[in-house]
């Protein structure tokens, strides 16, 4: 699952995975889009996470605390 987001001019993009011991893992992005075209960054997130949308949503809120 992935849900995109805007914040601040930047887009956030996080990914969840399902883990094979329960829970889900999440990464996310921050895309930069300028002149020059778009700049993208990945992080992960430590730990797991039980539902994929606690994962999803700690994903968002982590690339918002970045930027």
């Amino acid at each position: 699952m992935k849900r995109r987001c805007g914040y601040k001019g930047h887009v956030v993009e996080a990914r969840s995975c399902e883990l094979r011991d329960g829970g889900f893992s999440v990464e996310f992005s921050i895309e930069e889009h300028d002149a020059s075209g778009v700049t993208e960054t990945q992080f992960y997130v430590l730990g797991t996470f039980p539902t994929q949308d606690s994962a999803i949503d700690a994903a968002i809120q982590a690339g918002r605390h970045k930027i």
